[in-house]
């Protein structure tokens, strides 16, 4: 933000979202504080089509609900089975989990710059990233069921996530199936395929829903609440620094 020009477009956006009961734009200490029940990556997608950089600092509950019950983040930064191989030049993505109680999890996702039309997400058992998608093992599935959607197959189906023409692809779950406490230090994949749910007749489809190879994966972390653990983007290689940050432009060096 540079003026109040800024701060009108960006009130204007989100005057829109009727599930924004309150917001705050600061032009001097260039921030939004956003209350309401809107999904974040919604948020974030209207005011970045702006042409402006977002970056995430946080995500809370609302305050009749006490608080949360732990929060969870995965930063896609691997691309395919090459663990050293960064993604593509605007391709990227975040996942995050807050428990907002003891029985239900929501899950934010938001990627960019993947091929349009949808591609499955799931929790894999393992944080294992040695090979990139590879090393991360099988859904997680403590249950022991065949594969399905994100009620009644894996704990770790989550569906698909359906990637518009423009590359952007937003995905809001509430599942009473996953915990916070149980997926931290796992890995989460996209694939390059849509996910059939377990519904078709192929081979894979109880094991994995003939949803193809891993684009993108991450290892899921602990995170903080909202404004509790700020960070600092670095200025000079546009690198994040372990900030549960959304999808960013890379800044350029001056």
């Amino acid at each position: 933000m540079t003026c109040q020009s800024c701060v009108n477009d960006i009130t204007n956006i989100l005057n829109v979202f009727p599930n924004v009961t309150h917001f705050d734009v600061d032009l001097e200490n260039q921030s939004v504080v956003i209350e309401g029940t809107a999904p974040p990556s919604q948020l974030a997608r209207a005011l970045k089509d702006t042409g402006r950089t977002v970056v995430v600092r946080g995500q809370g509950v609302a305050d009749d609900q006490q608080g949360h019950s732990g929060a969870a983040v995965c930063i896609f930064d691997i691309y395919k089975d090459n663990p050293n191989q960064a993604p593509p030049t605007g391709t990227s993505g975040l996942a995050r989990f807050v428990q907002i109680d003891r029985d239900t999890c929501l899950i934010d996702l938001t990627v960019q710059g993947l091929t349009p039309g949808k591609h499955g997400v799931h929790i894999h058992e393992s944080g294992d990233i040695s090979r990139g998608w590879l090393s991360t093992g099988d859904h997680f599935n403590p249950t022991g069921v065949d594969h399905g959607d994100d009620c009644t197959g894996h704990v770790g189906d989550l569906g698909n996530i359906d990637v518009d023409t423009n590359g952007w692809g937003d995905l809001v779950v509430e599942s009473e199936r996953i915990k916070v406490w149980d997926i931290i230090g796992r890995s989460m994949v996209i694939t390059e395929l849509a996910d059939d749910l377990g519904k078709s007749s192929h081979a894979d489809a109880k094991l994995t829903g003939n949803s193809g190879q891993g684009i993108l994966s991450g290892i899921i972390a602990r995170s903080a609440g909202a404004f509790e653990n700020m960070k600092k983007v670095c200025a000079c290689s546009g690198a994040t620094l372990w900030e549960e940050a959304r999808v960013q432009e890379q800044p350029k060096a001056v």
